[in-house]
């Protein structure tokens, strides 16, 4: 059952219709006017895309740009995880023993 958009001549009102036979002749007249001087128009549609699709659509620069701006950060270098960590012999004793 399509639903047609009709936008009426001398108002300029859109008009939502609901056929619901392809083959019987539209009947529809304007909601605001009463008119029958209609003219179909395109309406606005939405179709599903997963979040792939949408990905697989990006432009490759964006992802250049992406992992520059990754590498400008301070957390992209290892080292700096590195140089915080000590030896375990350097660690102070962590307590007792648990026993299981």
């Amino acid at each position: 059952m399509p639903l047609y958009v009709y936008q009426c001549r001398r108002c300029e009102v859109r008009t939502e219709v609901l056929q619901r036979r392809l083959d019987t002749p539209c009947e529809a007249v304007c909601e605001t006017c009463g008119s029958a001087d209609l003219e179909r128009v395109f309406s606005a549609f939405a179709t599903y895309r997963s979040e792939l699709d949408r990905l697989r659509e990006l432009d490759p620069k964006y992802y250049a740009r992406v992992d520059q701006a990754m590498a400008n950060t301070r957390d992209a270098d290892p080292m700096r995880h590195l140089n915080r960590m000590m030896p375990f012999d350097s660690a102070r004793e962590p307590g007792e023993r648990i026993k299981f």
